[in-house]
């Protein structure tokens, strides 16, 4: 039996499972070979499901579909192989065991019965910003070694990674790339030709990035045991991509970065190659052409060739999750375009009359408290502070355009002023959707390094059960990287506490919940809507009741990976 030389894998990733009741899921594996050689053979995956300890079915295998080759400049080659899993689902749960001889020990996955509700685990940046101490923080492992312990007391089915599951902004710091990055003359028609030599130094640097973060020992095993449902963020490709003005988007360096980065994360987060399978980045009627069947295409890229890829996923026969590529098309004054909001809708309207709770993922968190005052001031040019701060503090402004640091994330938000048109049409139209289809839906989301809970309801005061517009909106990050200084939570906690009148138009209140009464050393907390510290939710279904109960795992002290866990339930849908 040959012996594989293996880059990174087996990670899993949990496509869904179609109306035939077959369970759909994928395993990706990158080897490495000698320049110009890889095997003729492909790799076997094989896999044996089991319940109660008994075989269900026969033993069954795969064959690796060579995704693609990555040669790189040290003479090697490294070839990314796809498997694919299908499992009929049962009346029982069922346990999947899988290896590929040669590259992998014996692992094992979970999949429940066909009529059972999925358990999940959501997170979001999973890495370390540049000034981070991270012998403070121990590490990437603590957060993930609790997720584990989780698993193996009560086995998740899928784990969500709600955005920078991979933080690539040194992509900007390579000599090469960085001295070439200046704002496109936008007077100018000539094309921008980026040298073979830079893009080679961008693709190298995300290779080497991907297989050191997702080699981390904890954050590994996950992935190989917990079938991942991946959506991108901003770190996933560089720090605050598609929120700077056109002259630098559309620039010949910064817009490859960009490219670059979203080719590599439909790889290693995706487990996809558009070339391979027949996407193309232009308006189609087909939504779908390939064998990922929770797949929604959507519109065009605007800065880079990929359109939207966005995600509605089974979770059960009365839970769905929408994951909504919120990057792709995101400009200064739109976070997704018309055409693939249609798509999406389509999606969603398609779907089975037995939902009861569509979870809807966006990176960004759709309520946050406002910072629409700090927003306009590092935003105006005139502004004295601004100027100061340029002058003596250069980690003010970002190397790219001169920005101030901070705006891109100000930008990000739904809430920033260019923004909050769009996001009040989606609150409106997601509102319409569960009032007509007699389902409830939550937000869960990432982004900001801190845990918190918006709540969307009528102004009236209903019981929320009968309030089709009363929405959660779940904030969990980061499990990796470090919270903001307690001085910026205790602002944010401020402005948390304020009742927001942009939706009242539609009928809707917007506050956020007093979740954190109780600190973490068990004292009473001044700071109760929003807390600084790592986490994670566990996600489950509540089969007596109809509810989901979100469960956030706040790390108590750095860097121990020991936590204190704060709930909240979304009602069932009684309207």
């Amino acid at each position: 039996m040959s012996t594989w030389k293996v880059d990174v894998g087996p990670l899993l990733r949990y496509d869904t499972v179609d109306n035939q009741g077959v369970y759909h899921a994928f395993a990706l594996l990158v080897t490495q070979h000698p320049a110009g050689s890889v095997p003729p053979n492909a790799p076997i995956l094989q896999y044996v499901t089991t319940a109660n300890q008994q075989p269900t079915g026969p033993p069954l295998q795969t064959k690796g579909l060579l995704l693609w080759v990555y040669n790189d400049q040290a003479r090697k080659s490294h070839a990314f192989w796809r498997f694919k899993f299908e499992v009929r689902m049962l009346k029982v749960p069922q346990q999947v065991a899988y290896i590929i001889p040669g590259a992998s020990e014996l692992l094992d996955f979970f999949v429940p019965a066909h009529h059972q509700n999925f358990r999940w685990s959501v997170y979001s940046c999973s890495g370390f910003s540049a000034n981070v101490d991270q012998e403070e923080y121990g590490g990437m492992d603590p957060m993930w070694n609790d997720m584990l312990r989780e698993h193996a007391n009560n086995p998740f089915h899928v784990m969500i990674g709600g955005g920078d599951q991979i933080y690539n902004d040194k992509v900007a710091d390579i000599d090469i790339v960085k001295s070439n990055i200046r704002p496109k003359n936008m007077n100018s028609e000539e094309e921008e030709i980026v040298p073979p030599e830079i893009i080679a130094a961008i693709d190298r640097f995300l290779f080497a990035n991907y297989l050191e973060c997702f080699n981390s020992p904890a954050m590994a095993r996950a992935m190989a045991r917990i079938p991942m449902v991946n959506m991108l963020d901003d770190h996933d490709l560089v720090d605050g991509f598609g929120t700077y003005p056109d002259d630098l988007m559309m620039s010949g360096v910064f817009s490859m970065i960009g490219s670059r980065g979203y080719f590599f994360y439909l790889l290693f987060q995706q487990f996809m190659n558009d070339e391979v399978d027949g996407i193309i980045n232009e308006n189609t009627k087909n939504p779908n052409p390939s064998e990922i069947k929770s797949l929604i295409i959507g519109g065009p890229g605007c800065y880079i060739p990929f359109p939207t890829h966005s995600f509605l996923i089974w979770l059960g026969p009365k839970q769905h999750m929408l994951l909504l590529d919120c990057r792709a098309q995101r400009k200064l004054n739109q976070v997704c375009g018309t055409d693939t909001y249609e798509r999406v809708h389509e999606a969603l309207e398609a779907m089975p009359d037995t939902v009861r709770h569509l979870i809807i993922q966006l990176g960004v968190p759709i309520s946050y408290p406002r910072m629409v005052s700090l927003e306009n001031m590092l935003s105006n040019r005139f502004n004295p502070f601004v100027s100061i701060a340029k002058a003596f503090m250069p980690a003010f402004t970002n190397d790219y355009n001169g920005q101030v640091e901070l705006l891109d994330d100000l930008n990000d938000h739904w809430c920033a002023a260019n923004h909050k048109k769009e996001r009040n049409q989606l609150i409106e139209r997601v509102q319409e959707l569960s009032k007509s289809r007699k389902l409830r839906v939550s937000f869960v989301s990432g982004d900001v390094h801190a845990a918190g809970c918006g709540v969307f309801q009528s102004y009236d005061g209903m019981d929320p059960s009968r309030d089709y517009r009363y929405s959660l909106a779940v904030i969990t990050s980061a499990i990796v990287n470090a919270p903001p200084p307690p001085a910026v939570i205790s602002i944010v906690n401020r402005l948390a506490s304020k009742h927001h009148k942009s939706m009242n138009y539609a009928h809707t209140r917007e506050t956020m919940l007093p979740l954190f009464e109780v600190d973490l050393d068990e004292k009473a907390s001044k700071n109760k809507y929003i807390m600084g510290a790592r986490n994670w939710c566990a996600v489950d279904y509540d089969e007596s009741t109809n509810e989901v109960v979100f469960s956030l795992h706040m790390e108590k002290k750095p860097g121990t990976g020991r936590v204190k866990v704060y709930s909240m339930k979304t009602p069932p849908p009684l309207f």
